[in-house]
């Protein structure tokens, strides 16, 4: 900053003051060597009073700048202090009441606060909760942040709700505290002006009784005791049921016979059916012999399946007597021949002969001669 004044004194040769203080003089005056005169020593002694003015009117400008500078760099370089606001609910309650207690600070972001710790008790009020609510930052930059109190008095009279003390730290790391004004609150009881004592209690209110939880008690204890004697109860029948038996193995012969007893019910002859007949005496008789001795006998005609039988040890006069019966079936069956009651009783007979000499000669342990 720099300070420039024009002073015009009544000799006019003070001309400018700078801010570092210096002056231009007028040049010298080459007449004041000369021999003095009356006009002369008028003249010297203005001089020293314009210097002495001069002197003055430099202190003056001096002092006028620091103390601008000193007025205005802490008001520049100071930060923005917090504001505190307690606002409450109502100042006039009754005994037990609740009352809600607000404690607002305005402060500039760079600014942090603590709140004061709250307890179970402030002073002579109880303290039912408190919460501080999440900060809040405002249109102009500064942040707000509130302690919520539920405070509750037991007593009645004028009741001072106490001061908080809140404690700030700046950047540098100072620390200042700010205390909230102390709030008088009046706590009435809640008897009124007439009534001295209070009332009696009511009569406790009768309740219907609910007989249906029980019954669901009861309903589940009856379905686990269920459910507990039907595992049991599976468990002993397991442990109780017998092995099965293995069946028995039926003979060939014992099929065989049963297959041409079950074969003369049904009265195939008497109703005239003979193909039908010799066809299935025929099966009979060639499924019996595969099972008993090993030959493949389904869907084969006869002369495959003596064909079959060579292999196999079946003695000769048993072989032809086989072979026999079933071209004899065969005759019936495809030549159309209608046989009369007597053949019709002797090839039932040659079956069953068929099966007898099978079983016997499989039951005898010699050689046989195998057909040619």
């Amino acid at each position: 900053m720099r300070l420039v004044s024009d002073i015009v004194t009544q000799r006019g040769w003070i001309r400018q003051i700078s801010s570092t203080g210096r002056n231009s003089i007028p040049p010298e005056n080459p007449d004041r060597h000369r021999s003095p005169s009356p006009q002369r020593g008028r003249g010297v002694r203005g001089e020293g009073a314009s210097r002495r003015l001069l002197n003055v009117v430099r202190f003056l400008g001096i002092w006028i700048a620091c103390c601008i500078l000193l007025g205005v760099s802490p008001s520049l370089s100071q930060e923005p202090k917090a504001q505190v606001k307690t606002s409450i609910d109502a100042t006039t309650v009754t005994i037990g009441d609740v009352v809600g207690v607000k404690l607002s600070i305005k402060h500039p972001e760079t600014l942090k606060i603590a709140f004061p710790p709250v307890g179970t008790s402030l002073g002579e009020w109880t303290v039912r909760s408190s919460k501080a609510l999440p900060p809040t930052k405002l249109a102009d930059g500064s942040i707000e942040e509130i302690l919520e109190l539920q405070l509750a008095a037991y007593k009645t009279g004028d009741i001072e709700v106490p001061a908080l003390n809140i404690e700030t730290v700046r950047t540098t790391g100072e620390k200042e505290v700010l205390a909230t004004e102390p709030i008088k609150v009046v706590v009435q009881s809640v008897l009124t002006g007439k009534q001295d004592t209070l009332k009696d209690l009511k009569p406790q209110a009768e309740i219907e009784a609910d007989y249906k939880p029980f019954l669901f008690f009861l309903a589940a204890l009856a379905s686990a005791a269920y459910l507990v004697y039907r595992v049991i109860q599976y468990f002993k029948r397991r442990q109780k049921a017998p092995a099965p038996k293995p069946e028995r193995v039926r003979l060939a012969e014992e099929v065989a016979r049963e297959a041409i007893e079950r074969l003369l019910a049904r009265k195939l002859i008497e109703q005239g059916h003979f193909k039908q007949f010799y066809l299935e005496i025929s099966e009979i008789i060639k499924r019996f012999l595969g099972s008993k001795l090993g030959v493949h006998s389904l869907e084969r005609t006869t002369e495959e399946f003596t064909r079959d039988l060579r292999a196999v040890s079946v003695p000769s006069a048993q072989y032809r007597m086989i072979r026999e019966f079933l071209e004899d079936c065969d005759l019936v069956k495809f030549a159309k021949y209608r046989p009369g009651p007597e053949e019709v009783a002797e090839i039932i007979e040659r079956s069953r002969k068929t099966i007898d000499d099978m079983v016997r000669e499989s039951a005898k342990p010699q050689e046989v001669e195998v057909a040619p």
